[in-house]
Parts: structure tokens; sequence; C-alpha cells
């Protein structure tokens, strides 16, 4: 067995969690997207003031994930906050401790999905229950080697460009064992520039921290050593959290 396969290798070739992405969705009114210095999302209609969230370049409490568990807690709870200005408001008011309560609850919604291992936090299905950014509702597909898997990739950077933030799951192969093969982290693909020299920004919840990575790089699926920090120091995404239309899957 090849040693750089994945288990959504295997659901992508049965057809599970798989299949062509939804329709591409426009950016909705009142969602912003996170600004590179510190989480903020600026003036705007439905927003009479700046808002600040908790910091990502250490001006404040980091936006981290609160345990080992919590990553794609920490994720839509950043997700939330880009698409409602009241919670994030709220959240501004008193950021560290406020940010962990968000966390605590989204975990909490996620884990009525009770057959899947709490040790491995959030399954991707649950996250894309659970997932909102304002009106923004979401789906979920596996990212498989090949095209179809290309084609989710590049479904999350066409919705990212757009402005609707995107939750990606990372994980590794069994070059590293069959238990880091299946989906072990979360990160946010908060936005992108489309076009050859594009770049993406992902927030990595483990290290509180804003990466900038090549459009290409991410859309290749390939291991690369410089976007591992951005993955949270696995090789692989592996299953992608996409916006759907209202009447789409």
């Amino acid at each position: 067995m090849r040693s750089d396969l994945r288990v959504t290798d295997l659901l992508a070739r049965a057809g599970v969690f798989a299949g062509a992405p939804p329709a591409s969705v426009d950016r909705a009114p009142g969602v912003e997207p996170v600004e590179t210095a510190s989480a903020l999302w600026p003036a705007g209609p439905g927003f009479p003031a700046p808002v600040t969230v908790p910091s990502l370049h250490g001006a404040g409490p980091p936006a981290r994930q609160i345990d080992e568990t919590t990553c794609g807690a920490a994720v839509l709870a950043m997700l939330a906050l880009a698409g409602d200005p009241d919670l994030a408001r709220r959240v501004a008011a008193d950021p560290g401790p406020r940010f962990a309560v968000l966390q605590r609850r989204l975990h909490r919604e996620c884990a009525r999905e009770g057959w899947w291992p709490r040790r491995l936090g959030t399954a991707p299905w649950a996250a894309a229950r659970v997932a909102r950014c304002g009106p923004v509702r979401y789906t979920h597909r596996v990212v498989g080697s090949g095209a179809e898997g290309e084609a989710v990739l590049h479904a999350a950077v066409a919705a990212a460009s757009s402005g609707v933030p995107v939750p990606l799951f990372t994980g590794g192969d069994l070059a590293r064992g069959w238990q880091t093969a299946v989906p072990r982290h979360v990160v946010l693909l908060v936005d992108a520039a489309p076009g050859p020299d594009g770049v993406a920004r992902v927030y990595e919840p483990s290290s509180a921290a804003l990466h900038a990575v090549p459009v290409q790089t991410l859309l290749q699926g390939a291991p690369e050593r410089d976007l591992m920090p951005a993955l949270g120091w696995w090789p692989h995404v592996v299953w992608a959290v996409l916006p759907r239309t209202p009447s789409g899957r």
C-alpha cells in the first residue's frame, strides 16, 4: 500500500462525501474578511465602528484554540465573528474569556455527532452543520487525490476570493501511521487573491497566526514544507467545509 495514501483518498474513490462542489456563493451583506494586522472588521454597512476581535498578532488576547480538541471550534468561532458584527462587538468587549466561551459552545454543538472520536476534535460533517457566516450556510466535500480533489480546492479558493471564508481540515498519510491519515486539524481559509501570483491567508488556531501562502501551492494539494505551518504542521488539506447556495447541498 502506498505510504502517501490518505483515508480521504479511499473515501473519494468510493464516492463517499465526494462529488462536485456546490455552486459558488457570492459574498453576503455584512460578511467581512479578517484583516491582516489584528483581526479587524472595518466600518461599513452594518458596522458602525471598527470591531476588534481576539488578536492574531500579539496585541491583546490571542485567538488561540483553548485545548487540543478545539481547533475546529476556534475556526468556527472566527467564522461566526466574521459574519455577525453584534457578536464580534460582544466578544471584543472582553475578548479572551468570551472567545473561549464561544469556542466551548460551538464545540458542544459539534460534539452531538457522538460516534466521532472526541480525541480527534470536530468531525467535518458536524463542522458543516454548525458553520455560519452571517446568512451563509455550509456543506462539506472530501479532498482526495486527482481531479475531484482539485475541484474542491478550487471551489474553496473561489469562495474565499469572493469574501466567504472556508474551514479546511488537514491531516497526514500512512507514512506517519494510520492514525494520522484521517482529518486531524482545522484551519480557516480567510481570503485569497486569484491569479498565478495570488496569495491566500490562512488562520491557524493552535498558533493564533495568520499565514500568507501562495494560492498555487495550496491548489496543488501536494505536501509542501512552506505550506505546513499554515496547516498546523500537517501536510495535506483533506476536507473542505464549503459555502452553499440556500437550495444547495
